[in-house]
């Protein structure tokens, strides 16, 4: 009686925890997909489930050749480095010409339109003693009658010698960019390594989960046969009871293995570089702040009605 006494209250506190737990998670959930949780019905509102994790029954088989591949697409860091690497060879290139000779050609073409009320000086009356007087449009006219013409052509030609300030910033142009592609090349080696860890966990867990299948099977078995045998007064109570807990256990074990698992998978498309394509999300919706479709989780089937 002391023992399952004992058992009863191991069971309670552990009990308490999970309680406790689940409170912890739903209270982040709440602030994640809120603004305030300030509010009491937010913050003591349930949260409630309604979906259930799905296992597919065989594991998809992809290269790892082609998951990195994939990965060095749509990752968003080695596409910022692109377009960082784009820009230094931009700048490489400038810096590279400002130490070539330039030649430019200069053509410049003007005309010059005048006109006014006479000079009243006598010196600058014409023969007959009269200047006709001219406005606006008399200017305006002769600006473009080529009654005055103000041209230039010519050519120039810049020659750098011992340019040291272009020399030093094309030096560092160049440094900057084998500095860039360096940074490029290591990411996309870091990448392929963290391509290759998910997918390698991601095996390990799912081989936890089918030994996490099987030994749930088995205990459910343990369990059947033992009540059956309880039925038939071949067993006791104890041991129908024995086999009910290591059936619970295995059940939790099977729960946690599978929670593991999903995680894994979510992480290997975080690997790839693909989780908003998976679940449906499109950028341009957040950028005009209108969502066209709703989310759509692949692996998850809605949970039944009760």
């Amino acid at each position: 009686m002391t023992k399952a006494e004992n058992e009863v209250e191991n069971s309670s506190q552990d009990l308490t925890i999970a309680q406790t737990n689940l409170e912890y998670q739903q209270l982040l959930i709440k602030n994640a997909i809120t603004r305030n949780l300030s509010e009491g019905s937010i913050a003591d509102a349930e949260v409630v489930p309604t979906d259930t994790a799905e296992v597919p029954e065989h594991e998809p088989v992809v290269p790892i050749k082609d998951l990195i591949q994939e990965a060095i697409v749509n990752r968003p860091e080695l596409i910022v480095a692109r377009i960082n690497l784009s820009n230094q060879e931009i700048s490489r290139k400038s810096a590279r010409n400002a130490l070539l000779p330039s030649l430019d050609a200069i053509a410049y073409y003007g005309g010059s339109g005048l006109a006014g009320v006479e000079n009243q000086n006598p010196q600058f009356l014409v023969s007959n003693g009269l200047i006709p007087t001219t406005g606006y449009g008399d200017a305006f006219t002769n600006l473009f009658n080529y009654s005055a013409p103000d041209y230039l052509v010519g050519i120039r030609l810049t020659i750098p010698l011992r340019n040291r300030a272009a020399q030093a910033d094309q030096i560092r142009s160049e440094l900057e960019f084998r500095q860039a592609q360096l940074n490029m090349k290591q990411l996309e080696n870091v990448i392929g390594i963290d391509v290759r860890n998910a997918q390698f966990a991601l095996q390990q867990y799912r081989a936890r989960l089918d030994a996490a299948m099987k030994a749930r099977d088995l205990a459910q078995q343990t369990f059947t046969i033992e009540q059956k045998k309880f039925d038939l007064g071949t067993s006791s109570s104890f041991l129908v009871l024995q086999a009910g807990n290591s059936l619970a256990v295995a059940e939790s074990n099977l729960v946690t293995a599978t929670t593991a698992y999903e995680k894994q998978r979510v992480d290997l498309d975080r690997a790839i570089g693909r989780t908003l394509l998976h679940n449906g999300i499109e950028i341009a919706d957040a950028e005009k702040g209108f969502v066209h479709k709703l989310p759509n989780v692949p692996g998850v089937m809605t949970k039944p009605q009760e």
